[in-house]
C-alpha cells in the first residue's frame, strides 16, 4: 500500500464506500419502480451515477498520483535534468516539492540547471550572523572615549546613525526568515497530507450525498497544493532568475575584522598617556573612515538585496496563493462543488 497515494487504508475505504452507495442507490432505485415513485427513481439513479463517478475519480487518481505516476513524472519533467535537490525523502517523489523546499530553506547547497545555490534561509542566516557582529563590534567602539588635551575623540554621534540602519535590515532579514520558515513547513505539510490525507478525506466525503460538494472541494485543495503550489515557486525562481545574488558575507567579516582593529587601537590609546594619544590620533581616525566608507557601501548593497529579497518572500508568493486559489475554484467547478473564498470571491 506505500505506492498508493491515498495512505494506508484511504483507497480501501473509499472502494468500499463506493460499494456501499452503488448499492443503496440501486435499493433506492429499486423501491422507486415498486411504489412508482418518480422522485425516488430520480434520486436512485443519481445516486448510482455518483457513485460510478467516484469510482472513476478512485481509479484516475491512483493513476495519476501514485508514486511516480503521471502526475510526478509530468512535474519532474519540468526541471532540467542537472539539478540536484536538497529536501527530505518524502519530498523526492515530486521534484517540484523538492525544488522550492531546497530553494526557499535547504540547510545544503542544491544545484539546478548544472549551477550550485544556496537556499534563501541559509543566505538570511549568513547574514544575520555577520550583521549581529558588525552590530556589536560598531556598539562598542560608540561607547569608547579618547580624551585629549584639547576635546574628546567620540564615534558615538558617527556610528549610531549607522547601527540604526543595521538594525533595521536586521529586523526585515529576521521577518523574512520567518515568513521562509513559515512556507517550508508549508511545503513539508503539503508533501505529508495533501496525497495521503487530503485527497482520500475529499473522495471520501463525495461520496455521500449531504458532503459531496465539500469532498469536491477537497479534491481540488489537494490538487492545487500539490500540483499547483509548488510549480509556481518554480516560475518565480525562472522569472526572477537573481536567487542566487547576495552581498558577500566576506565583506562584513572584512568589516567586522577592521572594526575589532580600530577598537583595539581605540582602548590602547585610552590607556596611553596624552603625548601617545596624540601620536595616534590620525591613525584611528584614518581607519574609522576606512571603515564607515565600507560600512555605507555594504548598507547600500544590503538594501538592494533586501529589496530582491521582499519580492521573493513576500509578492511572489503573493501571487503563488493567487494562482492556488483559481487552480482551486476551477478544480472544484470541475468536481461539481464551490470554492469559498469569502471576501476572496473574487477569484
Amino acid at each position: 500500500m506505500d505506492a498508493l497515494p491515498f495512505g494506508l487504508y484511504g483507497f480501501n475505504i473509499a472502494v468500499l464506500l463506493i460499494s456501499i452507495m452503488l448499492s443503496i442507490g440501486g435499493i433506492i432505485l429499486g423501491l422507486g419502480y415498486t411504489f412508482d415513485d418518480k422522485k425516488l427513481r430520480e434520486f436512485g439513479k443519481n445516486e448510482i451515477y455518483q457513485s460510478v463517478i467516484n469510482g472513476m475519480l478512485v481509479g484516475g487518481l491512483l493513476v495519476l498520483f501514485m508514486n511516480n505516476g503521471v502526475i510526478d513524472l509530468a512535474m519532474n519533467s519540468l526541471i532540467p535534468g542537472n539539478s540536484r535537490f536538497s529536501c527530505p525523502g518524502y519530498m523526492q517523489n515530486n521534484l517540484a516539492i523538492c525544488f522550492a523546499y531546497s530553494y526557499l530553506a535547504s540547510p545544503t547547497p542544491y544545484t539546478f540547471s548544472g549551477s550550485m545555490h544556496i537556499s534563501l534561509l541559509e543566505k538570511i542566516t549568513m547574514l544575520l550572523s555577520g550583521l549581529f557582529l558588525l552590530s556589536t563590534i560598531l556598539g562598542s567602539i560608540a561607547s569608547l572615549e579618547v580624551n585629549l588635551l584639547v576635546f574628546t575623540l567620540n564615534f558615538s554621534y558617527i556610528i549610531k546613525p549607522f547601527l540604526n540602519e543595521i538594525q533595521y535590515i536586521i529586523n526585515i532579514l529576521t521577518a523574512t526568515a520567518v515568513s521562509i520558515s513559515v512556507q517550508a513547513f508549508l511545503l513539508i505539510f503539503i508533501s505529508l497530507a495533501a496525497i495521503t490525507i487530503i485527497l482520500p478525506l475529499g473522495l471520501i466525503l463525495r461520496t455521500f450525498y449531504p458532503t459531496r460538494k465539500l469532498g469536491g472541494f477537497f479534491i481540488a485543495v489537494a490538487i492545487g497544493l500539490y500540483v499547483v503550489f509548488p510549480l509556481t515557486y518554480l516560475f518565480d525562481a525562472v522569472l526572477l532568475n537573481s536567487y542566487n545574488s547576495s552581498p558577500a558575507n566576506s565583506s562584513i567579516v572584512s568589516i567586522s575584522s577592521n572594526a575589532t582593529s580600530l577598537e583595539s587601537e581605540m582602548i590602547s590609546s585610552i590607556n596611553a598617556t596624552n603625548s601617545t594619544r596624540i601620536s595616534s590620533i590620525t591613525s584611528i581616525e584614518s581607519d574609522a573612515s576606512h571603515i564607515f566608507s565600507s560600512v555605507n557601501s555594504l548598507i547600500n548593497s544590503l538594501l538592494s538585496f533586501v529589496s530582491s529579497l521582499i519580492m521573493q518572500v513576500f509578492i511572489l508568493p503573493i501571487f503563488s496563493i493567487v494562482i492556488t486559489g483559481i487552480s482551486i475554484k476551477e478544480f472544484a467547478e470541475l468536481m461539481g462543488s464551490e470554492a469559498f473564498f469569502g471576501k476572496l470571491r473574487v477569484l
